[in-house]
């Protein structure tokens, strides 16, 4: 379980990823096997029918759920398996992700997390599991 220290170290660890800063995406909460991240959607964000592009999702997804599970269980860990499903399509506002911890051993973390504008609409969801090691792999 994390104590207030880690949540904090790994809000401004993860708030300082160039690829992060890059997409904009920002930590709302963070907090034991939970993290909701938000994105701002720009113009760069855009596929070529002018609506998000999936892997900017796929990130949000990713991203989400790493977080809730380092969260959880640590700061070295790696996305093993991603399944993402891509469920409808927004081009303005702001939309969230929100990660959750559902399964835990000692070596892997089994995740999930959905995407979804600031109405509650569902974007995408996925579930994720990762590895966890006992230092930088």
């Amino acid at each position: 379980m994390a104590d207030e220290n880690d949540l904090r170290e790994l809000r401004e660890y993860f708030s300082n990823v160039p690829f992060w800063q890059y997409t904009g995406c920002v930590i709302e909460e963070v907090g034991d096997g939970h993290a909701v991240l938000s994105l701002a959607i720009e113009r760069h964000h855009l596929n070529g029918n002018m609506t998000v592009h999936g892997g900017v999702y796929a990130t949000l997804l990713d991203n989400a759920m790493g977080l809730a599970s380092r969260a959880a269980a640590g700061r070295y860990q790696a996305t093993t398996h991603m399944n993402v499903h891509f469920l409808a399509s927004a081009d303005t506002g702001k939309i969230y992700a929100r990660g959750r911890v559902v399964h835990r051993t000692k070596r892997t973390v089994t995740t999930e997390a959905r995407v979804e504008t600031e109405d509650g609409t569902l974007l995408a969801m996925a579930t994720g599991t990762f590895r966890v090691f006992q230092g930088p792999a």
